[in-house]
């Protein structure tokens, strides 16, 4: 097990407590909810295959439902985000390509790259919570206002997150 591995599991079980122990309590003016656990998803090298992609995003996502009594509305959720990733990903891939190794972080590809590249899946991903949690589209607009204010709050938050936090010099 390389350093990196070691660095990852860490951050996979940083990511999860800090969403269970703090994040599922914010929430703004009763409507924006942070899921922070979205970012170390989004944060995976670029050149993760899509089945240990689904595997992980299963394990934080059920990480997440033991911790919110959801019953696996995470779990989807972050699976249907890790098909999905490959896809965006290979949308977004700059003329000369991505460098091996490389991870989509805002201070190593760009704010703007980063921008195209999450806010769509993040948006995906709470589109499937809070559907799947209301049953349902009886209350659509009540749900896409959640999922809008939900985005852009956790957009916000992994950003921040990502400058203060995450090694710089990582690639």
């Amino acid at each position: 097990m390389n350093r990196y591995t070691v660095y990852t599991i860490i951050s996979f079980f940083i990511y999860l407590l800090t969403q269970a122990l703090v994040f599922n309590k914010i929430v703004l003016f009763g409507t924006a909810h942070s899921f922070v656990y979205i970012g170390f998803l989004l944060a995976l090298p670029i050149e993760i295959a899509i089945i240990p992609g689904m595997l992980i995003g299963l394990a934080l996502g059920l990480g997440v439902d033991a911790f919110s009594n959801t019953f696996g509305l995470h779990a989807a959720a972050s699976v249907l985000l890790m098909y999905i990733r490959p896809k965006m990903i290979s949308g977004l891939t700059p003329q000369g390509g991505y460098s091996l190794g490389a991870v989509p972080r805002p201070h190593i590809l760009g704010i703007g790259w980063f921008s195209t590249y999450a806010l769509p899946l993040i948006l995906i991903h709470l589109s499937v919570v809070f559907f799947v949690e209301y049953g349902g589209f009886d209350l659509f607009w009540t749900s896409l206002l959640k999922i809008l204010a939900s985005t852009a709050y956790s957009f916000l938050l992994i950003v921040v997150i990502q400058y203060m936090f995450i090694n710089k010099g990582r690639k």
